[in-house]
């Protein structure tokens, strides 16, 4: 029998996909709005471009525990009252800021360190579509220098560039028989990947800031990566021990844009539209080191389309100690129909945010965000599947689960700041 085998390395809980939108606490409290607030050290990943703006320098550090939560019902079948849910680790992924400039200059120098892609998914050994997946886990980690100059006093440029590092872990069953082990694979490697990030920022008048910022796709290569088969001792030839495997995940790219008004010293409104380029992941190539008879190289198709974020947000000074921020995104899902796996079960979904900033001096402050993220109800039937090429029923053969699927989430987060 003929096995094979799709990596696919995945972060649902944030975006749509597999992006995180966690890249700084100020920023989440207001629904995730950022490439034309008046600029932080924040703005070194929002936009680069604004922190030839900033007429301070800073040093930020926080981090984001995402509770997650996904539960499947066996919609396909007829009276079935089957329910799993998955058991997921609690996500960390963090962020480090430092912006530095000579004073009295337009010039900034920053290096950022973050993670827009990360956490994970554990649905177990015992659920139907452990076949699919019993777990994976994506770390991705962005290493940005960056370089910022204020041209004049309306306008502002910037870049860094990026080096993307990290590692994915996945964990499924193999359809075999067999009484002495518990038939599965384990697929573990590190991965690689280039870009860059860039932006600009344009003040009209006193009251209005506007924000471009387009980050590149990065290309995450994985190179001789582990792939550990458990099986029944008489299939052992053909998993042979010690293999290994490459493959590749396009993240994608981002073009923003926004603007902002200042209402006041002490209230700011912004709104912004992301484009995300999804369409970059069609396909996942998987490459064996030794391929044996039931093992094979694989191609399978994702088909993921591109995509809009829109975003809304705001923050209110109630003294110079504490201000509010509150604000909404809508993300819309990149995976077509008949194309849902259990690693990216995914839909549109609505972020709901809210936040605190706390100044504690002059050169001390916390930023609070609370984030909740809803998930539209979403059924992937047998008719899709079958029109999208990922379910054959006279063969039974399937590269999804039939079902309907729920995903809501609880994410709190905190950044400390000093600026200097």
């Amino acid at each position: 029998m003929m096995i094979c085998l799709a990596l696919v390395v995945s972060e649902q809980v944030m975006a749509s996909g597999f992006q995180v939108l966690l890249q700084g606490n100020r920023q989440t409290a207001m629904g995730n709005v950022g490439v034309s607030l008046t600029p932080d050290a924040y703005s070194l990943f929002f936009n680069p471009g604004a922190l030839g703006m900033m007429n301070h320098n800073q040093v930020s550090v926080g981090f984001n525990p995402i509770f997650s939560n996904n539960v499947f019902y066996n919609s396909e079948v007829p009276f079935s009252t089957y329910t799993a849910r998955t058991d997921n680790p609690m996500g960390t992924p963090f962020h480090f800021y430092g912006v530095w400039g000579p004073e009295d200059s337009g010039l900034k120098f920053g290096l950022g360190i973050y993670t827009p892609y990360g956490s994970g998914v554990r649905w177990g050994d015992d659920w139907l579509g452990a076949n699919q997946l019993r777990e994976i886990s994506l770390q991705a980690i962005f290493f940005q220098p960056t370089v910022s100059y204020q041209l004049a006093d309306w306008i502002s440029v910037g870049g860094g560039f990026v080096v993307a590092a990290g590692g994915v872990n996945l964990q499924r069953s193999l359809p075999l028989d067999g009484t002495d082990v518990d038939p599965m694979v384990e697929l573990d490697g590190g991965a690689s990947g280039f870009g860059y990030n860039v932006g600009v920022m344009l003040k009209a008048g006193e009251k209005w800031n506007f924000g471009i910022n387009y980050r590149s796709r990065v290309d995450m290569e994985v190179e001789g990566g582990d792939a550990i088969f458990t099986v029944p001792a008489a299939a052992s030839a053909l998993f042979p021990a010690g293999n290994t495997f490459d493959a590749s995940l396009p993240l994608p790219s981002n073009f923003t844009f926004g603007a902002t008004y200042l209402a006041s010293d002490k209230f700011e409104i912004s709104a912004e539209a992301n484009f995300v380029g999804w369409s970059a992941y069609d396909t996942l190539g998987f490459d064996f080191e030794t391929n044996t008879a039931a093992l094979e190289d694989s191609n399978s198709p994702r088909n993921y389309e591109n995509s809009w974020v829109f975003k809304i947000g705001g923050e209110y000074k109630v003294s110079d100690k504490i201000a509010l921020r509150a604000g909404a995104y809508y993300d819309q899902t990149p995976v077509q129909a008949g194309f849902m796996t259990p690693e990216t079960p995914d839909s549109d979904r609505l972020g709901l945010t809210a936040g605190l900033g706390f100044n504690l001096s002059e050169s001390f402050s916390i930023d609070v965000s609370f984030l909740y993220i809803d998930g539209k109800e979403r059924t992937q039937t047998e008719s899709e599947a079958i029109q999208a090429g990922t379910y054959n029923p006279d063969t039974g053969t399937a590269d999804v689960v039939l079902g309907t699927y729920e995903l809501n989430a609880l994410i709190p987060g905190i950044s400390l700041n000093y600026k200097f």
